[in-house]
């Protein structure tokens, strides 16, 4: 699946985008780097039964096995986002940011998310962008 074709998607916890035509914020980003080849942990249950709970402290847990922190979003980077209903993932995409809002994905340009922080993977080229 393309990145653009994520755009207006809807969302539900745990759905997968080719399958269910809806996903959520772990979906969305796995989709975007498996577009450009990138590989990303596979989701495990006890992560959706922690967020079910409210447990938001897995997003920065996990996001350390997807790669390290860094400063500037590149093609890889992955964003931990605060928002007024919690924490959720970005991805950075053609110089912006795919994420949920107001249930959603849409496509931000930087600085108009409240990023956390950002983590990409390290054998990533950082002048890719």
């Amino acid at each position: 699946m393309r990145p653009d074709e994520l755009v207006g998607m809807g969302y539900r916890l745990g759905g997968d985008p080719a399958r269910h035509g809806v996903t959520d914020c772990v979906g969305l980003a796995r989709t975007v780097l498996d577009h450009y080849g990138i590989v990303t942990p596979v989701p495990k249950r006890s992560w959706y039964r922690r967020l079910r709970k409210g447990d938001t402290t897995i997003f920065p847990e996990q996001l350390r096995a997807w790669g390290v922190e860094v400063e500037t979003p590149r093609l890889g980077a992955v964003a931990l986002c605060r928002s007024e209903t919690g924490y959720g993932l970005a991805v950075w995409w053609m110089r912006g940011w795919l994420s949920y809002r107001e249930e959603m994905v849409h496509w931000s340009p930087p600085g108009v998310l409240d990023v956390c922080a950002i983590y990409c993977p390290s054998k990533l080229n950082s002048a890719t962008s």
